[in-house]
């Protein structure tokens, strides 16, 4: 299988930080959905951390709006500048852009946007180290990113076929930590049924353990 080898700023359609937000409650008009750094964990996009903007006050442009398959990276932050992560269209549920912390990025049609996404997050520590500045001020270098980050690649086809395998080995990941979030609370449930029965004796802690103090 032959490898072709790029610079991002060849495989990318588009590329931009996000807005400086007017914050807006989520059920005020005419609001739109702004994702932050801390929405950008473990190589996934959550919403609990998520805000509105109020688009009475600040405008939007369509470029800048999310669409399915855009990869997001925090650009700034000590400990989480660098972080790379991919939107899904099942996700884009309502209007969202991300705010001046985080860097969107476009694949282009010539290449696979599912098998970018991969190659990214594969090169995450690559990627935090173009981070720069002060203590609690550093920022990626966008253009280091672009220039100095390459990506090989091989034909469309095996692309897709080697994104499809990363794809299915998420989607088990997420199916096991259901089944292990699921056991656990059985067992929660199980343990309080468990103690909460009459014929169970009840002892105090330091009857089972021999409890000592640490030193300063």
């Amino acid at each position: 299988m032959r490898y072709k080898s790029s610079s991002l700023k060849d495989l990318i359609s588009f590329i931009s930080k996000g807005i400086v937000p007017k914050y807006a409650n989520s059920y005020d008009e005419n609001v739109i959905r702004v994702i932050n750094q801390r929405c950008n964990r473990n190589g996934e996009i959550t919403f609990k951390e998520a805000r509105y903007s109020d688009l009475s006050k600040r405008k939007v442009t369509n470029e800048k709006l999310l669409k399915n398959k855009d990869i997001l990276i925090n650009s700034t932050g000590k400990g989480t500048a660098g972080r790379v992560a991919q939107i899904s269209e099942n996700q884009l549920t309502e209007p969202t852009t991300v705010d001046g912390h985080m860097i969107i990025i476009r694949p282009s049609e010539k290449i696979d946007p599912d098998y970018l996404g991969y190659a990214l997050k594969a090169q995450q520590r690559v990627i935090e180290s173009y981070a720069e500045g002060s203590t609690g001020q550093t920022e990626i270098n966008k253009q280091r990113l672009l220039d100095e980050t390459i990506i090989k690649y091989p034909s469309k086809e095996e692309q897709r076929k080697i994104a499809n395998i990363f794809i299915n080995l998420d989607m088990k990941i997420k199916n096991n930590q259901k089944i292990n979030t699921n056991l656990s609370m059985q067992v929660h449930v199980l343990f309080q049924k468990l103690i909460s029965s009459s014929k169970l004796k009840k002892i105090n802690i330091s009857e089972l353990y021999d409890i000592k103090y640490g030193k300063t």
